[in-house]
């Protein structure tokens, strides 16, 4: 009962499982791997090829381009998707700025492990949030 408590809280506080019962959310976590990050390691470097996202459980992560900080993430954030999606070389560094708790998932692991109404509901999910950046990224450049 203790788990199904804590994955409805992810389902109603970490933005890509909106819509996710605590089932779903459970589902999802079984089906990625859960890593932990301690403060100042770095857990992905600038150009490097990646292959999977993560989502902050727990902690802050800071996104560094060309070693200026671009952004600061929080529990629910979630990075790495572009390299995921695209197949192209990480585009920023990504450093533990606390000790942080993150669950990835790799291209497999979405399209085999989880069932394909989950896998759908994430996607979109995943989607939408690329379209609120892009949208942020919008404004200020328009306000330029």
């Amino acid at each position: 009962m203790e788990n199904l408590e804590k994955y409805q809280k992810y389902a109603e506080r970490i933005e890509i499982f909106k819509g996710f019962s605590p089932e779903d959310v459970a589902h999802v976590l079984q089906g990625g791997k859960v890593f932990e990050f301690p403060q100042g390691r770095t857990i992905f470097h600038e150009g490097q090829t990646g292959t999977a996202l993560f989502v902050i459980l727990s902690g802050k992560v800071g996104l560094y381009k060309r070693g200026r900080e671009i952004a600061v993430l929080n529990p629910g954030d979630v990075f790495g998707e572009m390299a995921l999606l695209t197949e192209s070389p990480r585009t920023a560094s990504a450093v533990a700025l606390t000790m942080v708790r993150v669950l990835t998932l790799d291209e497999k692991q979405i399209t085999q492990v989880l069932d394909s109404r989950i896998a759908v509901k994430f996607l979109m999910n995943v989607i939408r949030m690329i379209c609120q950046r892009l949208d942020k990224m919008n404004m200020a450049m328009s306000k330029n």
